[in-house]
């Protein structure tokens, strides 16, 4: 909106509570966190600690951030992307960083507004590099109680299992 060229397309994929979403996403995997499987950190508040990497630990960190395109350079994105385990984002060119998710071991979660469904070229670059893909349908304004719980449980079967030593949550806005 701010270069003028906003259009009908990118007018319907834009979140009218993306700071309550962001905001609600964070809070619940710091509450996923408080009941001791899981030791937060928000990249806001330690952002070295991002790509550092895991220690045998008894208690997984896991991390959080908020990727904003117009904001942060690609060699961040890619970076930051590249040691996420849970990416969250909505439809649109942004989730072409999931090219650079850890191969066969990440979860992308798409929010999808109904103007949009029936592409399917994220759910196919998730399957075809080994990846938990789910769509979630969502109105401009999100759902934010529905969005956490799908990323609760997606923390639940990735630490439950073991499939990685941490866990990194993305959100790109």
């Amino acid at each position: 909106m701010k270069h003028d060229d906003w259009s009908k397309w990118r007018g319907v994929r834009h979140l009218r509570n993306e700071p309550e979403l962001l905001e609600g996403i964070r809070e619940g995997i710091r509450q996923f966190c408080s009941t001791g499987r899981c030791i937060y950190e928000d990249a806001l508040e330690h952002p070295e600690s991002w790509t550092q990497d895991i220690v045998d630990n008894a208690t997984t960190p896991v991390r959080f951030t908020s990727i904003d395109p117009t904001v942060h350079a690609l060699e961040t994105q890619v970076q930051y992307v590249g040691h996420t385990s849970i990416l969250i984002s909505l439809h649109g060119g942004a989730l072409g960083l999931s090219l650079f998710l850890p191969p066969g071991e990440a979860t992308m979660i798409e929010l999808q507004v109904k103007e949009v469904s029936g592409n399917f070229h994220f759910e196919h670059m998730a399957y075809e590099m080994g990846h938990v893909y789910e769509q979630l349908r969502v109105e401009r304004h999100v759902n934010v109680g529905m969005v956490v719980k799908v990323v609760k449980e997606q923390l639940e079967r990735i630490l439950g299992n073991g499939i990685v030593e941490g866990s990194d949550a993305a959100s790109i806005e």
